[in-house]
């Protein structure tokens, strides 16, 4: 029952007021654009939602509204060569590494590669970085817009994790999240100014007033919904005839039985998280459209299972078989391979803010490394002499708190962890960050917004840096660093030392550190 507890309560946070939030793949108005120089590309490949750029001169819009002639969902030719593009190189990368028996993640070697080649080609052909760059935008922003949906198949297995044990675990397993959260994020934050101010550079935040409290914009009008009915309607035929066929031949223990059940949850995971982001904002804003895709995909698998007279856990088991041969994978297997490919998509959005980077390099490093460092060997520490957690498994299930949920979900796997309790810890932080994040900052008055940003993006998710949005001068860092945060993270964990001595650290009172 822990396990269920802690997938629902997911969601309370937001009752108490994630005024924040917006849902996965929205843009706020003005913010659809695409600029050749230090572009406003969709950084929603980390945060799910697009930065803003004044200098728009290239409108680039990949959402409809109910009116639409045309379904704008329908991915067009230069949005799958771009795609394809980054889905091969994961491909050979992967191989290479495998080969060379790299720990490195290669979805994370696909981003640094080819944010080096475009900084590379750009500086030694002047031209030639940015042609590539705007070439292969287009199959970014197509992976960004439906990065959300990959993130299911963490949560959906929740139910087959370990258990966290008591519902004391639970509350310590939420203070981890709370505390956590305030101690990176201020941190960071204050690390940060204290460097700017050093250095002479202390800005003012024009979104925050003299008293620290951040000023509210209001919108010019309300945003589009993230997909067009279109889609809506076609993905529930899609799920309604496939889950017919499916369930057919499971009853009749067809060979076909398991490819086909695939091809059913597929659908009805996508439906579920089109039909939850589609909901009214005041609704979006207190569940998220992950939580919402969650649901339906547990909900259609335990459809799945009394009709085809099999047990939930059992119909479960098959959304995530750990396999990529047709016989044997699932619906939530397919959509982790496209996982990396949209990891690698965020070397497009540090590319499109190298400029930034650049102008900011110490200040930028020392927030990385202060995030990355501090996030997994603090939590180490804390769980370790909180006692969280009955095993060693959940221990360092929780060490990517703060890390942005595709790659919390490989860094777990990496440390040997369960990806669902990771995600669900991610999920809780990035609800959390949205709901008190900015508030926290105008409290502890910092009002320096490349300090805010920073901050922000250390402890905050994809949602916590949305939240930074009307913000223009802060967001642009807070999506930096929630990066940055997770590559080196990553990039830590891929060390056998650094590794062991996390394992170590969370293994410690556990009689011998096994489950």
């Amino acid at each position: 029952m822990t396990k269920i507890h802690l997938l629902l309560v997911a969601v309370l946070p937001a009752f108490i007021g994630a005024s924040t939030f917006r849902p996965h793949g929205y843009l706020p108005p003005g913010a659809r654009t695409v600029t050749k120089h230090n572009s406003a590309v969709d950084v929603s490949s980390v945060v799910s939602s697009a930065s803003t750029s004044d200098e728009s001169i290239c409108a680039f819009s990949y959402r409809g509204g109910d009116g639409s002639s045309t379904n704008v969902d329908i991915p067009k030719s230069s949005e799958l060569v771009g795609a394809a593009f980054f889905t091969a190189l994961q491909i050979v990368l992967n191989k290479v590494f495998r080969a060379n028996k790299i720990t490195f993640p290669a979805m994370l070697g696909c981003t640094i590669l080819v944010f080096a080649s475009l900084v590379l080609a750009e500086a030694v052909f002047p031209g030639m970085g940015e042609n590539a760059f705007q070439l292969l935008t287009p199959g970014s922003n197509l992976l960004a817009k439906w990065l959300p949906v990959m993130f299911v198949p963490g949560l959906a297995m929740l139910p087959l994790a370990p258990s966290i044990g008591s519902a004391v675990d639970v509350l310590k397993v939420l203070s981890l999240i709370i505390v956590g959260f305030g101690f990176t994020m201020a941190s960071t934050a204050f690390l940060v100014l204290g460097m700017r101010t050093v250095q002479g550079r202390i800005g003012t935040n024009p979104t925050v007033n003299d008293k620290g409290k951040a000023a509210t914009t209001a919108a010019s009008s309300p945003p589009p919904k993230p997909f067009t009915e279109e889609t809506l309607k076609f993905l529930l035929k899609g799920t309604v005839l496939t889950g017919a066929v499916s369930m057919a031949a499971s009853r009749q223990k067809s060979s076909y039985a398991t490819p086909l059940r695939t091809v059913f949850m597929f659908f009805g995971t996508v439906l579920t998280y089109v039909f939850g982001a589609r909901f009214p904002p005041a609704i979006t804003k207190i569940v998220h459209p992950l939580v919402i895709a969650t649901a339906g995909t547990l909900l259609l698998t335990q459809l799945d299972a009394t009709i085809t007279g099999s047990s939930f856990k059992d119909i479960l088991k098959t959304y995530k078989a750990g396999s990529l041969l047709p016989t044997k994978t699932g619906a939530g297997d397919l959509l982790l391979f496209l996982l990396g490919p949209a990891v690698g998509c965020l070397s497009i959005a540090m590319y499109s803010r190298k400029k930034i980077l650049a102008d900011n390099l110490p200040v930028v490093i020392a927030a990385m490394l202060c995030s990355s460092v501090g996030g997994l060997f603090g939590t180490a520490w804390y769980v370790r002499l909180l006692g969280v957690g009955a095993s060693v498994t959940v221990r360092l299930s929780l060490l990517t708190r703060n890390v942005t949920t595709g790659l919390a979900i490989i860094i777990t796997q990496m440390l040997e962890g369960d990806m669902a309790i990771a995600a669900s810890v991610v999920v809780l932080t990035g609800i959390f960050a949205a709901t008190v994040g900015r508030g926290m900052l105008d409290f502890l008055k910092i009002q320096d917004p490349v300090s805010r940003g920073l901050g922000m993006g250390a402890a905050g998710q994809g949602l916590g840096v949305a939240a930074m949005m009307p913000e223009k001068e802060a967001f642009p860092f807070a999506a930096i660093n929630m990066v940055l945060t997770a590559i080196c993270g990553s990039a830590l964990v891929s060390i056998p030392a650094v590794k062991e001595s996390l394992v170590k650290i969370v293994s410690t009172g556990l009689g011998g550190g096994s489950d």
